[in-house]
């Protein structure tokens, strides 16, 4: 797993974020309430459970991905197969996709019903976009901080620190710091039409969202190389 400079230590299991239970994340009860709110001023867990894939029309520009790219995502869990040099084959790695991030809706709904998660309040901060309350999202019995979440005062987020990336599908995020702004409704489900991804050593990766088309269908996860995909 690729180490964030901001990570105090390595994290030397990878979380799977596919699991949707009925059992809730533990945590403290604020932080669990700033979640929930999250997810209702997002569109709320009825509308962003209902879509199953995405299709982005996004201009991209940074050090991985440049110029206008169509991109889509679904919950599809498979992630191919690779061959060996013994002639074996085993499942191919997910597929690191800058996209992730515009699905926080969808990522805040997942990670709020695994019981994996311990949901913990930090306190407010000052962020350029203003004053925020920050969750941490940890994992494990010493509580590690696997994500910290920064919600602005309309309970969306702004800035996600992605130590351990979120998974959706055969996709995960980059382990990023990542900045959202600019939401805007699509069926329903608020995505931010702007994502900062600091990329460190180079500059950031920023998408500028055009469109954003859900549907219930699940087709299978294709390599974008374009998008600015690695594996």
């Amino acid at each position: 797993m690729r180490v964030l400079r901001f990570l105090p230590l390595v994290i030397i299991f990878q979380i799977s974020f596919l699991a949707q239970t009925t059992t809730s994340a533990q945590g403290d009860p604020q932080a669990i309430a700033v979640v929930q709110a999250a997810i209702t001023a997002l569109g709320g867990a009825t509308a962003i459970g209902q879509a199953q894939s995405w299709t982005f029309q996004a201009q991209m520009r940074g050090p991985q991905a440049n110029g206008n790219v169509r991109y889509m995502t679904s919950t599809h869990p498979d992630t191919g197969q690779v061959r060996l040099a013994n002639g074996k084959t085993k499942s191919a790695p997910l597929i690191r996709s800058y996209f992730i991030p515009a699905l926080v809706g969808r990522i805040l709904l997942m990670e709020s019903q695994d019981p994996r998660f311990s949901i913990l309040y930090a306190g407010t901060s000052m962020l350029a976009s203003g004053p925020v309350t920050v969750v941490i999202f940890a994992v494990g019995p010493r509580r590690l901080p696997a994500q910290i979440w920064s919600f602005d005062a309309s309970n969306r987020p702004v800035e996600v620190d992605f130590r351990v990336p979120a998974e959706i599908g055969a996709r995960q995020s980059f382990p990023f710091l990542t900045v959202l702004s600019d939401y805007r409704s699509a069926s329903g489900v608020f995505y931010p039409f702007q994502i900062v991804s600091a990329v460190p050593g180079k500059p950031p990766e920023i998408i500028a969202l055009q469109s954003v088309t859900a549907t219930t269908t699940v087709p299978p996860n294709d390599f974008n190389g374009r998008g600015g995909d690695l594996q």
